[in-house]
């Protein structure tokens, strides 16, 4: 389902289009869309009164002066307010009448409990094969494989979403995932140098990378040969993919990885 073209990575747009338009907003879906990406990535939360919506964190409402939680305001309350640019809250539903069919998800399941309705509503707009249900809950995760076993997942790690500097710590990370039997690894892009994409490659594990901002960073991950980009600029990621890059030979010797 997420394979790379040519050998590139594929292009996720973070949030959106993070750099021209307000983050998980029904116009940075949009631009995303105009700019090509190949996915979009977007968190979903559960309203107070169980509507799905697309909001990154409590920190958004904190920087608004708010105290409640997600959970706490009703989708009434939450649609007062302004993300940016008169841009409102979108539900989740909202996004698949805006994206199916033009642009792939890479969805974040930022709460618990939410995993059938977002799979119910998958499967009504026929989007289970162009998704990719990611999150730091593994709970959540495998609550997904139940519902529907045929969706891809994706573990984002580590679960305290920070970073691993020790090798042995990375590597014990990457296990847990293989033991679990979910292909894809979202992580920090420090979290990720050549041996991290040797291993998980040698162990048909795809590595997704987040985020990155300049064409120095987008290019050093590209040569790496990780699998996807998580973007806060389409149009510089897709740029830069149309100029030769050297890629490195990371498939000599992968008897010898510690």
């Amino acid at each position: 389902m997420n394979e790379k073209k040519g050998g590139l990575p594929l292009i996720i747009g973070h949030r959106g289009a993070y750099d021209v338009a307000p983050e998980n907003t029904l116009k940075g879906f949009k631009k995303a869309i105009e700019l090509k990406a190949d996915y979009i990535e977007f968190d979903v939360h559960q309203t107070k009164d169980g509507a799905l919506v697309i909001i990154h964190d409590i920190d958004i409402l904190r920087r608004m002066g708010i105290k409640s939680t997600i959970e706490q305001m009703t989708l009434k309350e939450l649609k007062k307010l302004d993300f940016g640019e008169g841009e409102r809250i979108p539900e989740l539903w909202e996004l698949v009448e805006v994206a199916k069919g033009k642009v792939k998800f890479l969805c974040e399941l930022k709460a618990q409990g939410i995993s059938k309705k977002v799979i119910n509503l998958l499967r009504e707009e026929h989007l289970i094969d162009s998704t990719i249900i990611e999150s730091y809950i593994i709970e959540e995760l495998m609550e997904v494989r139940k519902i529907e076993p045929s969706i891809e997942l994706a573990a984002l790690v580590p679960k305290n979403r920070g970073i691993l500097l020790e090798w042995e710590k990375r590597k014990t990370m990457i296990q847990g995932v293989i033991d679990l039997g979910i292909t894809n690894i979202v992580t920090r892009l420090l979290n990720v140098d050549d041996l991290f994409v040797r291993y998980c490659h040698k162990n048909n594990i795809k590595v997704f990378v987040y985020s990155l901002n300049t064409e120095l960073t987008m290019k050093r991950f590209i040569s790496m040969g990780v699998d996807g980009i998580i973007v806060n600029s389409i149009s510089k990621a897709k740029a830069l993919l149309t100029k030769p890059i050297q890629k490195k030979n990371l498939n000599n010797d992968l008897e010898q990885l510690p």
